[in-house]
């Protein structure tokens, strides 16, 4: 069993890229206000999804989550709004999420692969580690993605402990990977940063090496703004967004 959850680990300006703090802080506590302004409904479905899409990588429709005791209809409705709210992506021609970050069933550069479990996508190179919320405290995650450039594929062990802190297991080239986080193109300040930070998820990706990235970006998007993070910049990142996301996990 892991410890209840407490205060997040005081945000650390040194195991970020420089700049990075306010917008990092702003987007994960923006997060974790959307998640405490759910009902005790909301909550609960929420956190099924989560466990749906990781046992099953099936879309997720109204009609699977008879133990909640809801209507389909009352389902499909908090679906929609949890949709509103940028926690998960409702297709409404399907009618059914396609994705709840950090997990996907639309296919991504990013896939996870527990034993005993589907292997699935995640939404971002990021959110590989939020996914071992669902699987729980000391079970090796294997993560592996594809650089955008080389088409290389890019592996690691990672796993996380009972007080939630994540230890990975990189390759040694894992030292030179860069992770780029794009940023929008103009300044947002009527959009909150974790909205700011759910769009954005799909350009999240991994390189092998910064000259992969910079090659990446002066063939596509050479004038885009972003941040390059390193393989132990964004692990931190990652870890900040589990403790809030597993907040969701937690008794109301």
């Amino acid at each position: 069993m892991t410890t209840p959850l407490t205060s997040p680990e005081p945000f650390d300006a040194r195991r970020l890229p420089d700049g990075q703090l306010d917008w990092v802080r702003a987007a994960v506590e923006g997060y974790s206000a959307l998640v405490e302004g759910l009902s005790p409904d909301e909550r609960a479905l929420y956190g099924s999804i989560w466990r749906h899409l990781a046992r099953f990588y099936t879309p997720t429709t109204s009609r699977e989550f008879k133990q909640l005791n809801l209507t389909p209809a009352r389902v499909g409705q908090m679906m929609m709004d949890l949709n509103a709210r940028k926690l998960v992506w409702f297709d409404e021609d399907l009618r059914a999420v396609l994705q709840c970050p950090p997990l996907s069933v639309l296919h991504t550069p990013h896939q996870v692969k527990v034993f005993g479990w589907e292997r699935i996508y995640a939404t971002s190179f990021i959110d590989i580690p939020v996914t071992l919320m669902v699987y729980g405290p000391n079970t090796w995650l294997t993560a592996q993605t594809v650089c955008p450039r080389s088409g290389e594929t890019l592996a690691y062990k990672i796993r996380m402990r009972e007080d939630f802190t994540l230890q990975a297991d990189p390759p040694r080239e894992a030292s030179r990977w860069r992770v780029w986080l794009p940023r929008p193109d103009q300044p947002e300040a009527d959009v909150a940063p974790y909205v700011q930070l759910h769009r954005l998820r799909p350009r999240i990706n991994a390189f092998n090496s910064a000259g992969d990235l910079d090659m990446h970006r002066q063939y596509t998007t050479p004038d885009e703004p972003g941040v390059v993070y390193s393989f132990e910049q964004a692990m931190y990142l990652s870890n900040l967004l589990l403790v809030a996301f597993a907040q969701v996990m937690q008794p109301a």
